[in-house]
């Protein structure tokens, strides 16, 4: 299908395709993933991860919680990913006192409870977004759901399933080793409380699951003169109101009428965030690289009855709304009836990150594909820069707020106060050209030959790529599995060995949560929610088989490299974020010049090509069959 030459309400193609390389341009650096620095893993800039929610006293000692220092389930992490599998293992006959869930935080919510910034809410619809609606009959308050209430929930949740007194919070997993002749793991823990030294701990447990979610690593730019800052700085992931005044139930940022602020980024949580503080700040420096291409939200108060009627309508309705949103990413066969029908089923063009059936079978199709999306893809990016052009009052700077990028280069952005709330006198638009800001002298920001007195420094600069890392880079953690291999080593060597990107054939008994070989979609909690299930069907079939002996469970070699291969052929249909403006998605543009080595390793650590409803085919089929074909039980 060839591009067509004009699109409605904008540029035309040729034009947006010049616009998009430049844009690309301006941001594409040679030192990549290393223009950053992740904070856990710095001594000078770890106290940016200092909570400042913790509540000491209610976080119980982890010697009490492992009075034999032994349990049967070790969960890694207490966010909705944690809690699904803990929930899935329970339901497949697992009793909740024999499940520990290890978290850092100081309560359930994972990036919920971290994330508690001023305006935070989900941008997927929380009839979909939020986990076990049918089980607990919740009913979401709002269309998008707040942060504060996704954090509530998953306390909910966890009441609800008897795990609160499964965790064991402000603790983390430093190593993982494989014990071939107990066929369990040796875990060697340290809690952490705020004033208090660590403790360590040595454990056993007989399964571990690994679900330690895709944004945990808040990092910061590095640019000089951080360290030398005079004034209050944070990171949007450690909002600190003792600063800014207010709360998240009440983000009423009192203390800002007197201050001058900045904020380094425009992302996903800066769009949140910006018309907060432009409500409160004395004057806002709004500090961007990369404009985010923001669409409109529409929010509103969820309707009880019409939730009845419209939503919650019969058994399985979750799940077959779920099964709706994922059809609106395909470029054919899009069912007649959308059910969700927000801007989010409307960009297509997503299938690009998502996966599609219907995408390339060889390399010779790729540039015609490509054509295709963009085609797509263009009425879309044209209608929210004319949109830009709207709300926003003085044409230079809405210029400037106008995004060249394909749709699928970054996550979608959707807010109905944001592109406004540059309108505003106390408002100015610091656009760097791509750059990024320079550095900080003394007390101001520096960025060309202009600088910006600022009194507090906020930063919405996001986490380290999900794209890159192992399951144990992901937690920070060493993992030596089967013959004393290290799961670092041996991915990044020759790339994971897993069944449906849930159990590696080097580390028995470790449950993975993706998304390396297995799926993803706008949705991610409903893909953890689909391995997690998977993972708890797994080990309920091994119990049942092996009695009450201790065992092994793994997917044989030869299994797990048939599924490396079934990714590898489908992997075409997501080449298309290759030529993508450098994001976290395509690891700041270094997926571009690997070299074809650790490209063929990528693809095969890669995800599901063909979509996660396609995905959930083959492995609902699998375990239809029964048999549990290309997994080996060893006791």
């Amino acid at each position: 299908m060839a591009v067509p030459n004009t699109a409605n309400n904008g540029v035309d193609a040729l034009v947006a395709e010049k616009r998009y390389g430049e844009e690309r341009a301006k941001r594409l650096r040679d030192d990549g993933e290393e223009q950053f620095v992740v904070i856990a893993n710095s001594d000078k800039f770890r106290h940016f991860q200092e909570d400042p929610n913790e509540d000491t006293a209610a976080v119980k000692d982890v010697r009490t919680m492992f009075p034999d220092n032994q349990c049967q389930v070790l969960v890694l992490g207490a966010g909705f990913g944690g809690l699904l599998y803990a929930v899935r293992m329970i339901e497949a006959g697992i009793q909740p006192q024999d499940i520990r869930i290890l978290d850092s935080a100081g309560d359930f919510g994972g990036t919920w409870y971290w994330n508690q910034y001023p305006g935070i809410m989900c941008d997927i619809e929380s009839y979909s977004y939020l986990p076990l609606l049918e089980e607990t009959g919740y009913i979401p308050k709002h269309r998008y759901a707040s942060g504060e209430e996704i954090r509530n929930y998953a306390k909910l949740v966890a009441e609800r399933y008897g795990l609160t007194n499964s965790a064991v919070f402000r603790t983390k997993a430093q190593k993982l080793i494989w014990d071939e002749v107990s066929k369990s793991w040796d875990i060697e823990l340290v809690q952490q409380r705020k004033e208090e030294p660590p403790q360590t701990l040595k454990i056993r447990s007989q399964f571990v699951a690994a679900v330690n979610g895709v944004l945990s690593f808040p990092k910061l730019p590095k640019f000089p003169g951080v360290l030398e800052y005079p004034g209050p700085m944070f990171h949007t992931s450690r909002w600190n109101y003792a600063v800014t005044g207010g709360s998240q139930a009440e983000p009423s940022l009192t203390k800002l009428q007197d201050k001058r602020v900045a904020i380094i980024g425009t992302g996903a949580t800066a769009i949140q965030a910006i018309p907060h503080l432009a409500r409160w700040s004395k004057h806002l420096y709004v500090v961007q690289r990369t404009p985010a291409a923001v669409d409109h939200r529409d929010q509103r108060e969820t309707d009880p009855e019409w939730y009845r009627k419209e939503v919650a309508t019969s058994a399985g309705w979750q799940r077959e709304r779920s099964r709706n949103f994922h059809q609106q990413f395909t470029t054919e066969d899009r069912p007649k009836i959308n059910l969700v029908d927000d801007q989010w089923t409307h960009a297509t063009a997503m299938v690009s990150i998502c996966g599609n059936p219907n995408g390339p079978k060889s390399m010779d199709e790729l540039p015609a594909y490509r054509e295709k999306l963009l085609a797509i893809d263009l009425p879309r990016q044209n209608r929210i820069r004319a949109r830009v052009m709207q709300v926003v009052e003085d044409p230079n700077v809405a210029e400037k707020l106008q995004a060249w990028y394909p749709s699928w280069c970054k996550r979608p952005c959707f807010h109905d106060e944001y592109l406004s709330a540059f309108n505003r006198d106390n408002v100015t638009l610091v656009d760097t050209g791509g750059k990024g800001l320079d550095r900080i002298n003394g007390d101001s920001i520096v960025v060309g030959d202009k600088s910006y007195p600022v009194d507090i420094i906020i930063f919405a600069t996001g986490f380290r790529s999900p794209v890159v890392g192992t399951p144990a880079e992901k937690a920070n953690i060493t993992i030596i599995g089967r013959n004393g291999v290290s799961i670092s080593e041996e991915w990044q060597c020759s790339g994971p060995t897993t069944l449906h990107g849930v159990l590696d054939h080097n580390f028995p008994n470790l449950f993975l949560c993706g998304p390396s070989q297995a799926s993803v979609g706008p949705s991610y909690l409903f893909t953890m929610d689909q391995l997690a299930k998977h993972a708890a069907y797994i080990l309920g079939q091994a119990k049942r088989r092996v009695a009450e002996k201790p065992f092994a469970v793994t997917p044989t070699a030869v299994a797990a490299e048939n599924w490396a291969q079934q990714l590898m052929v489908r992997a075409l249909s997501m080449a298309n974020i290759s030529g993508c403006t450098p994001s976290y998605l395509n690891v700041e543009g270094a997926l571009d010049r690997m070299p074809p080595e650790a490209q063929l390793t990528m693809a095969r650590s890669g995800t599901w090509g063909h979509g996660i409803e396609d995905f959930m085919e083959h492995v609902e089929a699998w375990r239809a069959e029964g048999s549990m074909q290309g997994i080996e039980i060893r006791t």
